[in-house]
């Protein structure tokens, strides 16, 4: 009966993710794709910088500049 829950909880986060999107999109308008695409690459850079750092941490050079 656990996999019962555990799909019912699956279809729920589900829904609730599928109306935070059209809610986003909704309400956002012409601006949702503009803000999406920035805020997507900065978590980029972001997470690059981080991951720059732990490979220096761990006594490798990172490739890049």
């Amino acid at each position: 009966m656990k996999w019962l829950a555990d799909k019912a909880t699956l279809i729920a986060t589900a829904i609730v993710a599928a109306g935070l999107a059209w809610a986003m999109l909704h309400y956002a308008g012409q601006w949702y794709f503009s803000a999406g695409l920035v805020l997507a690459i900065v978590l980029l850079f972001v997470e690059n910088h981080r991951l720059k750092r732990r490979l220096r941490e761990l006594g490798q050079k990172p490739r890049g500049w």
